[in-house]
C-alpha cells in the first residue's frame, strides 16, 4: 500500500478508464491531486462558412455552435518509502514504480475524470504528458511533484460521480 498523506478535508481526484468498472481515486497510487480551476466556459469553434465573392460578409452556418477541445493540468504530490520484504527497493524505485503504474492506466486510451473539489468532470479525456517539477530524495523517503496535462475532447457533456462511477448526466 503506498503512502498517502492525511490531509484534512481532501477531496479526491477520480479517473475512470474505458476498461474500468468503477472510477479510482489517485490516492490508490499514493498521489494527492492539486487541481487548477477548469475553464468555466469553453471557446467555440469557428463555424462553417462560405465567403461568396459576389455578396457582402460571410454566409456562416451558426444553427448550432460547437466548442473547442482544451487542455488542463493537474499537479500531483507523491511520496514513497523504501519497500520492505524479501526484495526491498529503494524509495526512488518505489516512487518510480507508482508513477509508472499510474501512467500505464492513462496511456492506453480515453477516460473520464472527476474532481471532487471542483465538483466537475469530463469524459473523452486523454493523457498528453507529464513533467516532474520538484523531486527530493533522502535516506528515508523520496517525494516528487509532477504535472499531468490532459486533453478534454468533449467539453460539453456534463458528468458526475455516482456510486464510484463517473457517468454522463442526461
Amino acid at each position: 500500500m503506498p503512502y498517502v498523506p492525511v490531509i484534512h478535508g481532501y477531496k479526491p481526484f477520480y479517473i475512470q478508464a474505458a476498461a474500468d468498472a468503477t472510477a479510482w481515486d489517485t490516492t490508490a497510487y499514493g498521489m494527492v491531486a492539486q487541481t487548477q480551476p477548469f475553464p468555466d466556459d469553453c471557446e467555440v469553434k469557428e463555424p462553417y462558412k462560405n465567403d461568396w465573392h459576389d455578396e457582402n460578409g460571410d454566409d456562416e452556418y451558426v444553427a448550432q455552435m460547437r466548442r473547442k477541445a482544451f487542455s488542463i493540468t493537474v499537479k500531483f504530490y507523491i511520496k514513497a518509502y523504501p519497500a520492505t520484504g524479501s526484495n526491498p527497493q529503494s524509495a526512488v524505485a518505489v516512487l518510480n514504480s507508482l508513477r509508472d503504474s499510474f501512467r500505464s492506466k492513462l496511456i492506453p486510451g480515453e477516460f473520464k475524470i472527476w474532481d471532487s473539489w471542483q465538483e466537475r468532470g469530463f469524459q473523452k479525456v486523454r493523457f498528453v504528458k507529464d513533467e516532474v517539477e520538484t523531486r527530493e530524495v533522502t535516506d528515508d523517503f523520496a517525494w516528487m511533484i509532477f504535472a499531468v496535462t490532459f486533453k478534454v475532447n468533449d467539453p460539453s457533456t456534463a458528468v458526475r460521480l455516482n456510486n464510484s462511477n463517473v457517468i454522463a448526466t442526461v
